[in-house]
């Protein structure tokens, strides 16, 4: 069939339009696909540093590497034709950021870092957080920073030669001075506005190397002045040793142990309130305050350890519970004064070693084994020799909300590190949560390594790991919120605090090398 001159022409035509079509396809694929990738691969180098992480960082930044690699030529082409190539390379730019934004996570950065210790030898004791203040102590000086900034608002230094060898575990509410009593209550104070410390009484246990821990000063934590200082009847101390749990705040007392029992002054002024002695043959261990209670420990020779519950107003007795030990203790912890909660860690293998609970009676409750069937408790954070780590004050890892006791729980082959010319670490963790009113499991929280720090916040408890900080709900075990720490990995145990809405701040005990001091996050 022969072909007019029409036919030419129009196929000619099509054929225009079809290259045209082509070229065209070609600078706009190349040009939002291009764009997509390249900005998903930009926003995972740059987002970890503006607040992103997670696991799905990882991912996209493959599949930005991957989806590069065909389309980088289409890119180049959409950038020589930029009449269609640049509006179809902002789409893709747009495209790629919503991906970005939609499937990655919360991450933390360090805000700010605290100077290194010096010298290299010095650890921490401790530390409190007081309204928006994080006060850490060392054996010869205690440092208060702002918890939004670092900024530094006071120094106190023990007087003469003198080093810190005790701390209280919790702070007093108000200010010391005529007129200054805090609301009664031993924890801490709510967080107040970055710049301005809602107040608190802090009491510092401190003497000369190698001498009996024999005064107690009261610190304002809002300003660093000293308040009044008291002599205690105190034993033997070696060296520059600091003992735990050995002064508390209870109410509007503080409470302080000495060698024939314990005695109660008033927290604004070191007024005597009252005074208790132990029982014929027995010796101080232990003391704890709460908001209503003292719980005071004392070790009796042979016979088991007599718990004693008192109103920390007067002194009254409220309960006595002879712990089931037999053989000696080798660790004891109160863990909650209210409910009442126990740590006790006999010398014998076949001894209690286990988390009781008691009434206010002092009938008991519930026994969690510490090593159980399935996992092992670490009570204290870092494990049974976390006694060694902040000495003054030592971190707990099982935390009482309500009437659960909420622990890290561990078991063999949590961690694994392999072997060859580029060791690589695997690890997971958990949270257990037991009822403290029958020692049943509630629930188990999974978390990506194991824990280096655990802070109650209200309904839930922020456990931090090496690489992430995880929200976890105390009712029913919810992970309801997950952030990497972009900044500096904690390696050890460090005392965690929550210091407002996605923002954190950690002590660290050694701040001489791998981590600061103390850092906030945000």
């Amino acid at each position: 069939m022969a072909v007019g001159p029409e036919d030419s022409v129009v196929r000619a035509g099509w054929g225009v339009r079809s290259a045209w079509n082509k070229e065209t396809w070609m600078v706009v694929s190349g040009g939002v696909l291009g764009a997509m990738f390249a900005t998903m691969g930009l926003a995972v180098l740059f987002g970890p540093g503006n607040g992103f992480g997670g696991d799905s960082l990882a991912y996209m930044g493959i599949i930005s590497i991957l989806g590069l690699m065909p389309c980088g030529a289409g890119f180049v082409w959409a950038l020589i034709h930029p009449r269609r190539g640049l509006p179809s390379a902002a789409l893709g730019a747009l495209l790629g950021f919503g991906i970005f934004v939609l499937f990655a996570g919360d991450g933390l950065n360090d805000s700010w870092k605290a100077p290194l210790d010096r010298p290299s030898t010095t650890r921490a004791l401790g530390s409190w957080t007081a309204g928006g203040l994080v006060v850490r102590v060392r054996p010869d000086l205690v440092v208060a920073y702002r918890s939004g900034t670092g900024a530094v608002v006071w120094r106190w230094s023990p007087p003469g030669n003198d080093s810190v060898c005790a701390m209280s575990r919790g702070i007093g509410q108000g200010r010391i001075g005529p007129g200054g009593a805090g609301q009664p209550g031993a924890g801490q104070p709510g967080a107040g506005q970055d710049g301005a410390a809602t107040g608190g009484v802090g009491l510092i246990g401190h003497s000369p190397h190698d001498k009996p821990c024999a005064a107690v000063t009261a610190l304002d934590l809002a300003d660093g002045r000293e308040g009044w200082t008291t002599a205690v009847d105190a034993p033997a101390r070696d060296g520059d040793a600091a003992a735990p749990d050995v002064v508390v705040v209870a109410g509007q007392q503080a409470v302080l142990q000495e060698k024939g029992g314990w005695r109660a002054v008033r927290l604004t002024d070191g007024g005597a309130v009252w005074r208790t002695a132990v029982d014929a043959g027995c010796f101080p261990l232990q003391v704890a305050g709460g908001a209503a209670d003292v719980v005071a420990v004392a070790q009796c020779g042979e016979a088991p350890p007599v718990l004693r519950s008192l109103v920390a107003a007067d002194g009254q007795e409220r309960s006595r519970i002879a712990l089931p030990v037999e053989g000696g203790l080798k660790n004891l912890a109160v863990v909650s004064v209210d409910p009442l909660t126990v740590w006790v860690d006999a010398q014998g293998e076949r001894g209690t070693h286990a988390v009781l609970s008691y009434d206010r009676a002092g009938r008991p409750r519930a026994s969690i084994p510490v090593s159980g069937e399935e996992y092992d408790l670490d009570v204290m954070l870092g494990g049974l020799h976390a006694f060694d780590e902040f000495d003054a004050r030592p971190l707990f890892g099982g935390v009482v909300v309500g009437d659960l006791f909420i622990v890290p729980g561990e078991k063999p082959g949590d961690v694994s590190i392999s072997g060859g010319k580029h060791p690589s670490r695997s690890a997971t963790g958990r949270l257990v949560a037991y009822s403290l009113a029958d020692g049943g499991q509630r629930w188990t929280a999974g978390l990506d390594d194991q824990v280096t720090g655990l802070v109650v916040d209200g309904t839930a408890v922020w456990a931090m790991t090496r690489t992430r900080i995880t929200r976890v709900d105390t009712a029913t075990g919810r992970r309801s919120a997950e952030m990497d720490v972009n900044g500096t990995a904690s390696l050890y145990p460090v005392d965690l605090s929550a210091s407002g809405p996605g923002r954190f701040t950690v002590v660290a005990e050694d701040g001489t090398r791998d981590e600061p001091p103390v850092r906030g996050m945000g």
